[in-house]
């Protein structure tokens, strides 16, 4: 489990779904606001910061939807050495990633923060 110092707060959504840069893979999609806009706002984050949205439409019980959070949040925890500092990253999951192996997801997961040049 992320500690809460790179959980993205609840209030953070709203600026993340308004002004930030998004990128999508066939199962995932990522917003995210870089160092630069979150200083225009007022924030001056020192760690990146992590939010995951499993809607639903994915799965039906709470136990399914935190299995893919969970799933997710050990995929970045794997790589947060070498994450840049002071990023927010929102990833939303598409309805098919329940039919990927995990490793796809890894791989898709790693894709998106490297085209977003969060992964140094």
């Amino acid at each position: 489990m992320l500690p809460i110092k790179r959980r993205v707060k609840k209030e953070s959504f709203a600026k993340i779904m308004k002004d930030g840069v998004f990128l999508h893979a066939p199962n995932l999609y990522l917003r995210f606001l870089c160092p630069t806009s979150l200083e225009l706002h007022g924030a001056n984050l020192q760690a990146s910061r992590f939010g995951f949205v499993v809607p639903n439409k994915v799965k039906k019980t709470s136990v399914g939807r935190h299995l893919i959070k969970r799933s997710l949040t050990s995929i970045v925890e794997k790589v947060l050495p070498e994450i840049r500092n002071g990023f927010s990253c929102l990833f939303f999951v598409k309805k098919d990633i329940t039919l990927i192996s995990n490793q796809e997801i890894e791989k898709e997961t790693i894709d998106l923060l490297k085209k977003a040049k969060i992964l140094s």
